[in-house]
């Protein structure tokens, strides 16, 4: 008896789930338009925020590259000089 009351109650839950994401499928799909013109309105200053962070990254990002490369060609000319034979 306790498990068709387990099973029932299991059934039962399952049912409802589906029922919920189906309700919340079906507002979705009808104000869709809504939806979407509010999110947009809502991000559009998160996004140029974002827009203007990777901006950022990139400048940050070119300098240290820039850094880098000086770094190795450096290196890499003292590695030749230091290896290069002498002429007397």
């Amino acid at each position: 008896m306790r498990q068709e009351s387990s099973i029932f109650e299991e059934d039962r839950a399952m049912r409802g789930f589906m029922l919920g994401a189906l309700a919340g499928a079906v507002v979705v799909w009808y104000w869709r338009d809504q939806v979407r013109n509010y999110l947009d309105s809502k991000t559009r200053g998160m996004r140029g925020r974002a827009v203007d962070t990777l901006q950022s990254v990139e400048h940050t990002a070119e300098g240290v590259l820039d850094r880098a490369k000086e770094q190795v060609s450096t290196t890499l000319q003292a590695g030749q000089d230091a290896i290069r034979p002498r002429t007397s």
